[in-house]
């Protein structure tokens, strides 16, 4: 019996990770236990020792799946910024196919499924990590700033992915400069909108990640 995978990951992790791939690109749906068991080399009877259901698998594979990684480095508005220019970074190198909660939560309509509580953890985090930036930067009102970065970052993701190009995020860079300066102290709204980053800064720059 394999106790590892081809890079020398614990088995459950492989499977996961075959999962990720699989469910980001083709669909929860398309995408059946058997065909996750064979493209990772095992008996289906080996994937349920690990994973109860389809469900558990959904859920585990979804910390796996491609995501937006965020500046940890810089000031708090330069790194709010950042994160937009991390998630035109992250559309081109996924091929436009898009943010995995959106995907996920398209597919999984079921309230409590666990890869739903799951995003909605994931989710509250994106919000808070914006929400500590704007606390951090001495804007007004963080909480409301954060949920109006968030609603930008969600729909760019999203109409990104549909359209193809980038074009929406590069437009939601600018209303996120509109925020930041509409909520900055009067004296520091010249200074709270940076330009954004190229791709060669995006990759030598620091980042956490969401999880």
């Amino acid at each position: 019996m394999r106790l590892r995978g081809p890079a020398g990951q614990p088995i459950p992790d492989y499977i996961a990770e075959v999962a990720a791939d699989l469910f980001y690109r083709d669909g929860i749906h398309a995408v059946g236990v058997d065909r996750v068991a064979n493209t990772a080399g095992l008996t289906k009877r080996t994937l349920y020792r690990h994973f109860r259901s389809k469900d558990d698998l959904i859920a585990a594979s979804l910390r796996r799946a491609p995501r937006v990684k965020f500046p940890d480095a810089g000031g708090p508005t330069e790194r709010i910024i950042g994160a937009f220019d991390m998630l035109e970074h992250f559309l081109n190198g996924t091929k436009y196919r898009g943010c995995p909660y959106i995907i996920f939560t398209a597919e999984l309509t079921e309230p409590g499924h666990p890869a739903r509580r799951l995003i909605e953890k994931l989710l509250a985090k994106r919000r808070r990590w914006f929400h500590d930036r704007a606390a951090e930067a001495g804007l007004h009102n963080p909480e409301e700033v954060a949920e109006q970065l968030d609603v930008l970052f969600d729909g760019a993701a999203a109409s990104g992915a549909k359209r193809g190009d980038i074009v929406a995020v590069r437009a939601a860079k600018g209303l996120v400069r509109m925020v930041l300066a509409s909520a900055a102290p009067s004296r520091d709204r010249a200074r709270v909108a940076p330009r954004a980053l190229s791709h060669r800064s995006c990759e030598r720059r620091s980042y956490e990640k969401l999880t």
